[in-house]
């Protein structure tokens, strides 16, 4: 008796044509999408955090997860992709560094709202698609103009008073840090500190935008 394998494929019944109404009707999505990832990734968080890399990552990841769900929406997989895209990143992680929690936050909104834009459709779900657009949105803005009124930018510096790092001098440091830096220092981290060599690296956040030269970047791995 023989027997052999047999190699399925996603069956896709419905595939509409490349120029038919579904076609336009995915283009007008993706304006709309685009238009609303632009106001939330430049206008909105650019604003506010000036990091043009995860801007960068926002309108990328916007794109794509839109794409991908424009794509296979006429395969019945529903929100079970949508929390599965967002599960990729969660095991990713970026490696190249610790993505923070506000990041994480812009880019989880991002992955939803373009899921929603994608796989609603315009002709039956319009109203809800510019409800959740615009309240999206607004909430953003709000949120970002309330609590982060102030752009906040950060750099980490070497700092060579070892005996200031005690919790009880940390006002005392605080005061020396802003005459070292000249900056409205808001708060402070600290980082490694090595007390043989009398070295610690202190990661401050202050108001404004500093010396454009000297802001820090974010490209290693802060595993360590």
């Amino acid at each position: 008796m023989k027997t052999g394998y047999v190699l399925t494929t996603v069956d896709v019944p419905n595939c509409p044509p490349l120029a038919g109404p579904e076609f336009y009707e995915m283009l007008i999505q993706f304006a709309l999408n685009l238009t609303v990832l632009l106001l939330v990734a430049r206008f909105i968080y650019f604003r506010w955090n000036r990091r043009p890399e995860y801007l960068f990552t926002l309108l990328i990841t916007g794109v794509v997860v839109f794409l991908i769900c424009a794509m296979l929406r006429w395969i019945q997989l529903g929100m079970g992709l949508v929390l599965g895209l967002f599960a990729i990143f969660a095991i990713v992680r970026f490696r190249t560094i610790n993505v923070p929690v506000k990041e994480m936050a812009y880019l989880f909104m991002v992955v939803g709202i373009s899921s929603i834009n994608a796989l609603l459709r315009i002709g039956s779900c319009l109203q809800w698609i510019i409800f959740v657009n615009v309240f999206i949105v607004g909430l953003i803005f709000t949120v970002e103009r309330i609590f982060f009124n102030h752009a906040i930018n950060h750099r980490t510096i070497n700092f060579n008073k070892t005996d200031l790092l005690k919790p009880s001098k940390h006002q005392q440091l605080l005061k020396e840090l802003r005459e070292l830096t000249e900056l409205n220092i808001t708060r402070f981290e600290i980082g490694k500190v090595d007390y043989v060599k009398n070295q610690a690296q202190i990661r401050i956040f202050f108001i404004g935008a500093g010396s454009e030269a000297s802001l820090e970047t974010e490209n290693g791995n802060d595993d360590d």
